[in-house]
């Protein structure tokens, strides 16, 4: 739990990409973001701008059981402190539909009991992976899912733990690339014939904008 802030609802280390729509100033515009912590009442996000405190916000959080509607407005703004992420702000939340407000609670429950800092969600593209460092040809396969933090990846071949891999998805907006280290292989009594071996992959390298780029296809794949 993060206790950085006095809050009126507990907050959980849960990132999660987001799309926002500000009212204000008008225009209206579309941005996108990850949230870092995330409570019934609120959230501390990344996002790819700053923004005016006050500020109301329509924000639509994608988690695993589904997208997440709320209303709400901006009550901090912070600095970002890297390259390789974007600008703090705290968001509260204000109104939420019931069923939302149920998806979020579930969401926090399941996440809050494990303390896990990223939600898996759904990602299935086509992935080519080259080794970084020897050389070797790219071994082609596809995602099964993702968070912030890494990659499910279903390849043909056993890509042995610790390896580093250069990687190409290929989203239908473009190809997206970063870079990321195999932490573990599907075990040899769960693999079945002919499938593909599941591999655990945590990014070494993600930048912000390719942050942002998977976050809104995560959000909005089609």
């Amino acid at each position: 739990m993060d206790t950085s802030e006095r809050r009126g609802s507990a907050r959980y280390l849960i990132g999660l990409p987001l799309l926002y729509k500000s009212r204000e100033p008008a225009p209206s515009r579309v941005g996108v973001g990850w949230t870092h912590n995330l409570g019934e009442g609120g959230s501390c996000a990344e996002l790819n701008e700053c923004l005016p405190r006050q500020a109301p916000l329509t924000v639509r959080l994608q988690t695993d059981r589904g997208p997440i509607d709320v209303e709400g407005q901006v009550v901090w703004v912070g600095e970002a402190t890297s390259t390789v992420g974007g600008i703090p702000h705290g968001l509260a939340f204000a109104q939420i539909a019931p069923a939302d407000s149920q998806t979020l609670r579930a969401l926090l429950l399941s996440e809050g009991e494990t303390r896990q800092a990223g939600v898996r969600l759904p990602l299935e593209v086509a992935v080519t992976c080259r080794p970084k460092e020897h050389a070797g040809p790219p071994v082609d396969g596809e995602t099964g899912n993702m968070s912030r933090g890494g990659l499910l990846l279903r390849l043909p071949q056993i890509v042995p733990p610790e390896t580093l891999l250069e990687l190409t998805l290929h989203t239908p907006q473009g190809p997206v690339t970063a870079e990321g280290a195999v932490v573990w292989v599907e075990p040899e009594a769960q693999r079945r014939p002919g499938e593909p071996i599941r591999h655990g992959l945590r990014f070494t390298v993600l930048g912000w904008s390719t942050s942002l780029s998977l976050g809104l296809f995560l959000v909005e794949p089609t």
